[in-house]
This record gives C-alpha cells, structure tokens and sequence, in this order.
C-alpha cells in the first residue's frame, strides 16, 4: 500500500510538476508578448502623436503664412489703389500740368508717397520713361529707373511691365546690409487719365512675423507632450512588470495547491471515461472529495447511465434537424440576398415594395433592374409551390430574367430568353408566374409582358375607375419558345400601379372566405392619395386585419408604383 501510495504520490506530482511549467510558460509567454505589443503600441502612439502634433503645427503654421502673406498682398494692392486714386483726384483738382516740377509740389509728395506696413511706401514714376518723380529717397526722384536694371533684375522685371502703363505686380529680392535676402512685394498701377504709375511695396515677411511665435510655442508644446507620453508609458512598463511578477507568484502557488486536489479524481475520471468510451456503460467512477469534482463523477455516472437509451435516438434527431436547419438556412440566405434592400430612387416617382413569406421561406419575389442609364426593370412573380423549394427556383428564376434584362433587348425577348433557360434548367416540373415591365421616366411609360400572372392594378389619376392591366401570356418553365403580349401603358402624375401576388387575393378568413379582388380594388382606389410604402402598409394591415389570426397560406408580396 505505501508503495503504490509512494508510486500514486510520485505520479501525482509529476502531473502538478508539468501542469505549473505549463501554466507558468504560458503564463510568461502571454504576458510577455501582451506585454511587448503594449509597450510597442504605446511607443507607436507617442511617436504618431508627436509626429501628427509637429505636422499640425508646421501645417497650421504653413497655411497660416501663406493666409497672412495673401492678406498682406491684398493691402498692398488697396494702398497703391488708394494712393492712385488720391493722386488722380488731387490732379484733376489742380488742372495743371506737373512733368519736370512734382519733386516742388509738396502737397502731391504728400499724397504720392505714403508708408506701406512699418518700413514700405509708395511711389509715383513716369510711364513709358521710368524715371521716378516722387520717392521716400531724395536720391532716387527724378531718377531713370533703367539703370537698377541690371542691379535689381528681379524687380526691374516687375518694373519694366508696368512701363507701359499696365498693371504690374510680383515679389523680388531684396539684399539687406547683412548680405541676407529678403523678399518684398511690389504693386504697381497706372494714375487713371495722366502718365504715371504708383508703385507700393514692402517687406511681405512684415505680415508674418507672428507665425515664427507661433511655430515655436507649437515646437514647444509638442516636445513637452512627447516627454510627457514617454514618462508615462515608462512608468506603465514598471507598473507591469511589478503586477506580472505578483500575478506569476500567486498563480504558481495556486496552481501547485490546485493541481494536488484535481489531479487524483480527473485521473479516475479519465479511466472511467475511456471505459465507457470503449462501450462498457453500466461502469461507474468512485469518486469522494466532497466537492464539484464529486458531483461531476456523480453526473458522469448519471451520464454513462442515460447515454445508452439516448444514444440511436440522439443520433437521430441531430441529423434530422441538423439537415432541415442547413437546408432552411441556405435557402433564407439565398432569398434574402437576391431581394432588393432599397427601391431605386427615380425623379418624380414613388416606388415601394414588400415580401412576407407564408414560411421560413418562400417563392415570391420582387426585383428593380437598371437597363441602360435610365430605365428600370420592375419584377413580381410567384414560383409554384411553398418551402425550400420553391425559395431555390426563386433563385434560379430572377437571376435568369436579371442577366437578359439588358438595354438592347425588348421587354418580350427579356422574358422569353429567361422563359428557355429555365423551362432548360427545371427537374422538377415547377413554373414561375411573372410581371416584367420596363419604366421610362424619360417618356414616361410602363410597358409590360405577363407569364401568366395576376392582372396588375392601375388608377388613373382623376379618374375612379381601377383599369387590370391585363396581358396574354402562359408561366415560365411550362413550354419553350412561348408567345407573350406586349403592351404599354402612359403615366401621368398621381397614378398609381399596384403589382401584387396571389398570396394577397387568396388570403382567407376564419369563415374561409378569401379577400379577393375586389376589395383589393376599393382598397387600391381608397388609398391612392397616400406614398407609396403607406399604401403598402394599409394593404398589408388591411389583409392581416381581414384573416383574423388566419395562419398565412401563401406567400404575401407587394409593389406599388406611384407618379408624383
């Protein structure tokens, strides 16, 4: 006994032993890597956040500059316009003649030559010579401006434009004392009815001296950030690093104490475990621990015992609605994505739409096809028969009639081209009834085909009187090569064309009397002030009221097409 005790002890352990390095290996190698990914994303998000806080303030700063350079533009060009202008009324004032003698008058020096930012001005020359009359250096009035030409080439292109009495304007380089260039911005502009030319210039940095500020607080704030992030995710790193190391602690001893008391009855449950497995039922695990382990092997025991008589008709019932559970999930995800999720939006007309199956699945279904860049396609039809199968012919058929529903093609070889893929493709002697119109908001017309389907509803604007839009044709998939009745109908604002299934008609009450055409009809004509999806809805309720708690027969399907 104190052998196998010894044998049981030394097994025990083993177990623990290799159920803590295992715990313990996977512990470190989770924490480590979530550990890891942590400290790199963080590092990650501080450097996108410093790098993203730089780039908004050089961009800020960026847009900012060229904003106050455009402004300072703008008043250099309002400062020369104001000058020229004062310039032309004091000559207009004076009537006299001023070449060779303004340097005298000191009042138009005045007017002439006024300050432009802090350290710019403005100046009066003479067209078509150049020579400078008036200017804040004495020694430059008076002076021919052709000879900075070759001085100061990046003004004088500006300058020599002007000349001629245009309009001049542009940046040029301007050396200070130092040897570093800056640029100024000159404007130049004629003196309306006499030959002279103001010019306006200035430094353009004068505008944008704020920005440089500006850039500096924001290259100062975002280092303060970037040390700020870094401080904290150094200090989350040893936080971790502090929690993992107690968390590692306290789990070892945990599992080291855990591991002594499972390890004996899950071997024993185990043993049992491949006993039953082998086929021997009636074995039953002793197990007394006094805790959940105990009352396991006492559900196990349960378990070996109920599982024979269980098991064929578990096996059973799980295929069984394994089977039908597959089948309706394939066939409700396969109507479901053939279903149009919106109704086309199309200028001047109201389009809605409904589709209730009478089972998990069902046959009905609707469709709006662009053909060409304006027309639509409108589809409602009725597969023959209920479930599964009829959901899958709903497939096949409305990806038929969608893949011939092109421009070029008519509204009856549309559907006498899908008529033969199917009745081609059909084993098992199922038909699909069917409206196909295609609208033309353009011209504004609907012109239809009926496979066999019930007679569309139409309400004339004005008029009382419901008109069925009746056309000659047999279901698809009965015959090839069919014969189908083409007919066009003229829409008008406010009317109304309701497209519908039998599933709405052959509705029944509890004295099994169906609702029929007629109410359809007084229903349609009742409602045709109402939108589209309203008139829906009231059929819809309306049909639901009528069965009073009936279980639905048919599929139920909808589409109301209005003219605004």
């Amino acid at each position: 006994m104190t052998n196998t005790g010894a044998g049981h002890l030394r097994t025990r352990w083993s177990v623990a032993t290799k159920l803590l390095a295992s715990f313990l290996l996977l512990t470190i190698l989770s924490f480590g890597i979530i550990g890891y990914l942590a400290v790199s994303t963080l590092n990650e998000i501080g450097v996108f956040a410093e790098e993203s806080s730089r780039k908004l303030g050089y961009d800020a700063a960026k847009d900012s500059t060229l904003a106050l350079q455009a402004l300072g533009e703008a008043s250099i060009r309002q400062k020369g316009t104001d000058v020229s202008r004062q310039v032309e009324i004091y000559m207009k004032g004076r009537m006299g003649t001023f070449s060779g003698a303004l340097d005298k008058d000191a009042e138009l020096a005045a007017i002439a030559v006024q300050p432009v930012g802090r350290t710019g001005y403005t100046a009066l020359y003479e067209k078509h010579t150049g020579i400078m009359r008036l200017h804040p250096n004495p020694a430059l009035v008076n002076f021919d401006m052709h000879g900075l030409k070759d001085q100061l080439p990046s003004m004088w292109k500006i300058y020599d434009a002007s000349i001629d009495g245009s309009v001049a304007y542009g940046y040029y380089d301007w050396a200070e004392p130092d040897g570093s260039i800056r640029q100024k911005f000159m404007y130049m502009l004629p003196v309306e009815g006499y030959d002279y030319m103001v010019a306006a210039t200035t430094y353009i940095d004068e505008f944008t001296e704020t920005v440089k500020a500006t850039r500096a607080a924001i290259d100062a704030e975002t280092k303060y950030a970037s040390d700020y992030i870094h401080q904290k995710i150094q200090g989350m790193l040893f936080i971790f690093i502090i929690s993992f190391s107690l968390v590692l602690l306290l789990a070892a001893l945990l599992i080291v104490v855990i591991a002594r008391k499972i390890t004996g009855p899950l071997r024993k449950l185990s043993y049992g475990a491949g006993v039953i497995g082998a086929g021997d039922l009636d074995y039953r695990v002793e197990v007394r621990t006094g805790d959940e382990l105990e009352n396991l092997a006492d559900s196990f025991n349960r378990m070996a015992s109920d599982l024979k008589g269980h098991t064929e008709e578990l096996l059973r019932t799980s295929a069984e609605k394994e089977r039908i559970a597959k089948e309706l999930d394939i066939a409700r995800n396969i109507q479901q994505s053939f279903l149009p999720e919106f109704p086309p939006l199309i200028e001047g007309i109201e389009i809605a739409a409904m589709n209730l199956p009478a089972r998990e699945v069902g046959g009905d279904f609707y469709d709006f096809i662009p053909i060409g860049e304006d027309k639509w396609g409108l589809v409602i039809a009725d597969v023959s028969g209920k479930g599964v199968p009829a959901a899958l012919f709903m497939a096949l058929s409305r990806t038929l009639v969608r893949a011939n529903a092109v421009a070029d093609i008519s509204v009856e070889e549309t559907i006498r081209r899908a008529n033969d893929l199917i009745a081609e493709h059909d084993r098992a002697s199922m038909f699909v009834t069917l409206f196909y119109g295609v609208l033309d908001p353009v011209k504004m017309t609907l012109t239809y085909v009926s496979a066999g389907h019930n007679p569309s509803l139409m309400m004339k604007s004005g008029s009382n009187d419901v008109v069925l839009m009746r056309a000659e044709g047999i279901a698809l998939g009965v015959l090839r090569d069919i014969k189908l009745q083409v007919k066009q109908i003229a829409l008008d604002s406010g009317d109304v064309v309701l497209l519908y299934t039998d599933g709405v008609t052959e509705a029944i009450n509890g004295a099994e009397e169906q609702f029929g055409m007629q109410r359809l009809s007084d229903l349609a004509q009742q409602s045709v002030n109402l939108h589209a999806d309203e008139i829906i809805k009231r059929i819809e309720q309306t049909v639901v009221e009528f069965s009073e708690g009936q279980p639905q027969f048919d599929d139920f399907t909808l589409m109301v097409l209005k003219i605004l």
